[in-house]
């Protein structure tokens, strides 16, 4: 059994920022602790599937296996942890979480390492993709040999990789170009509504939502009267459709992340996969 020390994301010590690991985890023991013995931490989050997750049962016991012992062990250097479960198997949902817990971090002051060798090979895709959008550090541990060598006894003890000299490489980002902040605003809320509901905007929900997010341009006074339940047609509201249109959408559509769907002279749009990809790597949505 473990405590699991959550804490919440803000400078303790006033004027200075602290580091934070985020480690998502697989059958790695290694991999996730050793770097603690040359380098230090103040926190970290351990990432890794629900325990009621639904796997075959064998495996579920020993991926809480794996999660136990790294507990400990960086509880043993005197770090706080925070576990976070997540879906390992999805790179939207590893994604999701996160680019949320980076950017929770970062906006505090906090500087954030990201382990992209302690998973799997398709979760450490979406581990390094969301850290660069971030410009969040990305390290990867190397091994000696691994522990299928040394029979089980050796699993247990290291995991998959042994790591018996710590060589922790940096990773150089490259930056990843992200539409303006605008547009993440309206692909996250495009990407609640298509996992609440049908997932479509139309004109007149896009303006009330730019109006209630405080995007330029779309204050109270820019807005038309309302009638009924939408806004009144007019000079007013053409402007703003224009706004909408030259500002936001034409980029969005170009980049692939929407799609526009008319009906007569009416129109409405919803997320693509490629826009759910972003909107989930934006860190605007939480958990």
């Amino acid at each position: 059994m473990y405590i699991v020390t959550i804490v919440t994301p803000v400078n303790i010590r006033s004027g200075l920022s602290e580091t934070v690991h985020i480690i998502p985890l697989g059958h790695e023991i290694d991999r996730a602790v050793k770097p603690f013995t040359r380098t230090r931490a103040d926190r970290a989050y351990v990432l890794t599937v629900p325990k009621a997750a639904d796997l075959d049962p064998e495996m579920n016991n020993k991926q809480q296996f794996f999660l136990d012992r790294v507990i400990e062990e960086l509880q043993g250097f005197g770090i706080p942890v925070t576990f976070v479960p997540v879906n390992m198997f999805s790179i939207p949902d590893v994604m999701r979480v996160i680019a949320r817990i980076i950017r929770t971090e970062q906006e505090v002051g906090n500087r954030v390492l990201v382990n992209m060798s302690s998973c799997g090979r398709k979760t450490s895709v979406a581990v390094t993709l969301a850290a660069m959008v971030h410009d969040a550090a990305v390290y990867y541990v190397s091994a000696d040999r691994y522990a299928s060598s040394g029979g089980p006894e050796d699993e247990r003890r290291h995991g998959l990789s042994v790591v018996e000299e710590v060589r922790t490489e940096m990773f150089q980002n490259f930056r990843i170009m992200m539409p303006k902040h605008e547009n993440l605003l309206l692909l996250a809320e495009l990407y609640r509504r298509r996992h609440e509901g049908d997932g479509r905007m139309e004109s007149d929900m896009i303006i009330e939502f730019f109006h209630e997010s405080g995007v330029y341009g779309f204050s109270s006074d820019d807005l038309p009267p309302k009638k009924n339940r939408g806004y009144e047609p007019g000079g007013r509201k053409r402007a703003l459709l224009n706004r909408i249109n030259r500002g936001f959408l034409e980029e969005l559509e170009r980049q692939g992340y929407v799609e526009r769907i008319r009906e007569g002279r009416r129109f409405s749009i919803r997320i693509t996969e490629a826009g759910e990809y972003i909107a989930c790597v934006s860190g605007l949505l939480e958990d």
